[in-house]
């Protein structure tokens, strides 16, 4: 009969060694993840996304509210009146050109695609945060004192398991 434990200790090692390494792969794409959201999101700067806070305008009497005109209020045209971002005055208007509504729909239309990708790429960076907080765990897991763990929550797809560790003085 073979003895099978001498052969285990350096399975185990190579074993750690690969995980190591996925550790450190995890790592690697984790931080690319998280410098293109960093640059997807200077890049947008979250124009035109919808704002929680409202532009509140006071007048005096009830007749200025029915007579209250939004876009001779902000010095603008009727069109752009309803823009939340970029909405020129009409002394711009006079001397520069502005973009048309053919062209603000393409505008609006890629913005619309660079948020969905920021918002993709948000979600892809906390699914590898979870799984490196998983595979830390697993790492733990492999190393000895078994019983002196106990689980305090199963591994779920958004969050990893949970143990408790005994307390063990340290000499």
């Amino acid at each position: 009969m073979r003895n099978f434990r001498r052969r285990s200790a350096p399975h185990q090692n190579r074993k750690k060694m690969m995980q190591a390494q996925d550790i450190r792969y995890v790592d690697y794409k984790l931080s690319a993840e998280a410098k293109k959201v960093e640059k997807l999101q200077s890049q947008l700067h979250l124009i035109g996304h919808s704002a929680k806070n409202k532009h509140t305008f006071f007048l005096d009497s009830k007749e200025e509210v029915k007579d209250f005109d939004l876009a001779k209020h902000l010095g603008t045209t009727k069109e752009l009146a309803s823009r939340t971002f970029n909405r020129p005055r009409t002394e711009t208007l006079q001397f520069q050109m502005v973009v048309g509504a053919e062209d603000f729909q393409k505008v609006v239309k890629d913005r619309e695609q660079h948020y969905s990708e920021l918002h993709q790429r948000m979600k892809r960076e906390k699914q590898l945060h979870i799984i490196r907080q998983k595979m830390d765990i697993k790492k733990t897991l492999m190393n000895k004192g078994k019983s002196a763990r106990k689980l305090v929550t199963m591994e779920t797809p958004d969050a990893p398991a949970v143990y408790k560790w005994r307390q063990r003085r340290k000499r």
